[in-house]
């Protein structure tokens, strides 16, 4: 709908302005400004006709010729006697003729003939009599044209023609830096990345666009804190973690308690991990492979060593320019999710299908878990989000699906979370390759 936009509401208005100020000022000329142009003719040549009648009445036999033929050169008159063996052609071809026979009658009389044509030659006759013998005094065609065309309509459709294109060139003025501003703003959402945005706009526009370039300065200085920050702390607290393991390795204590120590040590290093990745999924690299398949196959053949029962559907080839480790990655958290919360009683834990279009990597994931309501979908993809019913007795730290969502969105892509037809969750992605990010 062109009301639903900023540029489409602005045209209307304005719009709407011209074409009510157009109105108006027709309605003022026409009621008080004085006549139309068929009136102004009917008055002219009901005026020529009293004068051609009197002048004829009055004048001798012997100047009539003479006063006739300065009619027809000066005036463009010409006046013939009217007989009944006339061809003749009405003149009511159009509306404009329609009004002037109309506007003609009201001055000369109902009586008055108005014709169009008089044995072939074109014009405005109107009959007339003069010391009662019947006439037809007639006015060339140019000089009706010049008195009536262009008409009102055209000039006043050129006029609002003008004035619309005039509506759409303001409201593109007036939408161009929005347009640029929400375009800004997309960038920032999907990639967390946008070009700087003009500042040398007038008046508002100007200072929204600097306080704009502001923002995304403190937040990309932001999260390249937070992804120094996230990754130092991960990586200083591995380095005691290794170093109590082999003190526990090491330890004289019963195997059991040697084991459960070594358990909690793997399970913090796996969160530890968890951090790292999430850090380094929001930035995206460069490309190591052309070929997504290996890695698809290779990372499903790890789960389902770890006992994970995936049902596979991937193509020996798929075409895909990106890192490698970002598949992986991708499929890590994916299917650990699957482990964590999604196991099944049946045959099968869950079912993964991917393709390639046009370079497009497309990834769906149903499991045959016991589901997410909908209204908690989009709660999921938040960081350290877990749901209700896993945070006491699953493991995990709510990162899984932030991480696979940083790298749908740095790689411009989409990622879908729905109601699988398994009765589980359905998770479907596109991951666009590096090359047509420019990367």
């Amino acid at each position: 709908m062109m009301t639903s936009s900023l540029l489409g509401r602005t045209f209307l208005l304005i719009a709407g302005l011209l074409v009510t100020s157009l109105l108006g000022a027709w309605f003022v000329m026409n009621q008080r400004l004085g006549p139309t142009p068929e009136q102004s003719v009917a008055w002219e040549v009901a005026s020529l006709a009293n004068v051609t009648k009197v002048s004829l009445e009055s004048a001798d036999p012997e100047s009539r010729k003479e006063l006739l033929s300065l009619l027809d050169r000066r005036e463009g008159l010409r006046l013939i006697p009217r007989l009944s063996t006339d061809q003749l052609i009405d003149f009511d071809r159009s509306d404009t003729e329609k009004r002037l026979t109309r506007f003609l009658k009201l001055e000369m009389g109902e009586r008055t003939q108005v014709i169009g044509a008089v044995n072939g030659v074109e014009g405005l006759w109107v009959s007339i009599s003069i010391r009662r013998q019947p006439y037809w005094l007639g006015v060339q065609q140019e000089r009706l044209e010049r008195s009536l065309d262009p008409p009102w309509e055209w000039a006043a459709a050129i006029v609002v023609f003008l004035s619309l294109l005039g509506a759409v060139l303001i409201s593109q003025q007036i939408n161009r830096p929005l347009r640029s501003l929400a375009g800004a703003i997309t960038g920032m959402e999907s990639s967390g990345q946008s070009p700087p945005l003009p500042e040398n706009l007038p008046g508002e526009f100007g200072e929204v666009n600097r306080r704009f370039n502001h923002m995304r300065k403190a937040l990309e200085q932001l999260e390249d804190d937070r992804r120094v920050a996230l990754a130092g702390i991960s990586h200083d607290i591995r380095t005691p973690l290794t170093r109590l393991r082999m003190e526990v390795e090491l330890a004289s204590i019963s195997q059991d308690v040697r084991a459960n120590l070594v358990d909690d040590i793997e399970r913090i290093d796996g969160v530890v991990r968890q951090f790292i990745d999430y850090a380094r999924a929001s930035v995206l690299q460069g490309s190591d492979t052309d070929d997504a398949a290996p890695g698809v196959k290779a990372a499903v053949e790890r789960w389902r060593d770890d006992g994970l029962r995936i049902k596979l559907e991937c193509p020996e080839q798929l075409p895909w320019v990106g890192r490698r480790v970002d598949v992986d990655r991708l499929l890590d958290n994916l299917l650990s999710n699957i482990a964590r919360y999604a196991r099944s009683a049946g045959d099968c834990d869950g079912e993964l299908r991917l393709s390639s279009q046009t370079g497009v990597l497309v990834l769906e994931l149903d499991d045959y878990g016991p589901g997410v309501p909908e209204r908690e979908l989009e709660r999921l993809l938040e960081p350290f989000s877990r749901l209700e019913a896993y945070r006491s007795d699953r493991e995990g730290t709510g990162l899984g699906l932030a991480i696979v969502n940083r790298i749908v969105l740095r790689h411009q892509g989409r990622l879908e979370l729905r109601r699988a037809r398994t009765g589980g969750l359905g998770v479907r992605l596109q991951l666009p390759s590096a090359k047509q990010l420019g990367v």
